[in-house]
């Protein structure tokens, strides 16, 4: 990830150092910024107890309240002391995979996927008009054998997640082993099975299940295929 920095003219947070024609200031370094990123998704994802916090049922967190947890109860907040409320919504605002959301006035925010805490994220399931053409989903070949006789379910997670393109789908893959496999999703397939899909993002979907027969193709990716970070 790239570095963060705030226009000193229009107060914009943005990835360049250069802001309406003047020199922006750095908010934030790259190294900073993927550390607290990685937070702010294990606490508002899996772990907000850990940090002294309670989300509500939707999942939502005083965006303050979250800095301040960061900054002063975190369990290594020695590396968090800079942490601000600005910090939080920069990182949320420029998240490349649409992670978190953030509320009308940037004062609440939370995950937007990726929950293994029960809550009620309020999505609404797509039409069939709505679905696009093909989702992806990245696994590894030892968990292959178990998605040819159950199709994909959820495990820890609260939902499948199915990317919208195939480099996000492999980058996740890789977090888990390096023998990547790239799963093709028919979303119709999974209308006609009456599986809700839902859209969290602008390059992640969500479903309860995928059924075997809506796993169209499955694609063995070479190590030497690199994730393209759009």
């Amino acid at each position: 990830m790239k570095p963060i920095y705030r226009c000193g003219v229009c107060g914009a947070f943005t990835e360049e150092p250069w802001h309406c024609g003047k020199p922006a200031a750095l908010l934030m370094t790259s190294e900073q910024r993927v550390r607290l990123s990685k937070l702010m998704s294990a606490i508002l994802r899996h772990i907000p107890h850990e940090a002294g916090l309670e989300l509500d049922p939707g999942g939502w967190v005083e965006v303050e309240e979250l800095a301040r947890a960061i900054r002063e109860r975190w369990w290594r907040r020695d590396l968090y002391r800079w942490v601000t409320r600005q910090h939080v919504i920069a990182v949320a605002l420029l998240d490349p995979k649409g992670r978190f959301q953030l509320s009308d006035n940037n004062r609440r925010i939370r995950a937007a996927y990726g929950h293994s805490v029960k809550l009620e994220l309020g999505y609404e399931p797509l039409s069939e008009n709505e679905l696009p053409e093909v989702l992806y989903h990245g696994t590894i070949m030892e968990r292959l054998n178990s998605i040819i006789h159950e199709g994909l379910k959820p495990m820890r997670r609260l939902m499948v997640h199915l990317a919208a393109r195939p480099q996000e789908a492999i980058e996740a893959a890789r977090r888990h082993g390096s023998r990547v496999v790239l799963l093709r999703i028919d979303p119709r397939c999974l209308a006609e099975m009456a599986v809700p899909v839902y859209r969290a993002s602008h390059v992640m979907y969500l479903a309860p299940h995928v059924p075997l027969e809506c796993i169209k193709s499955v694609e063995k990716v070479s190590s030497e295929t690199a994730p393209c970070h759009e």
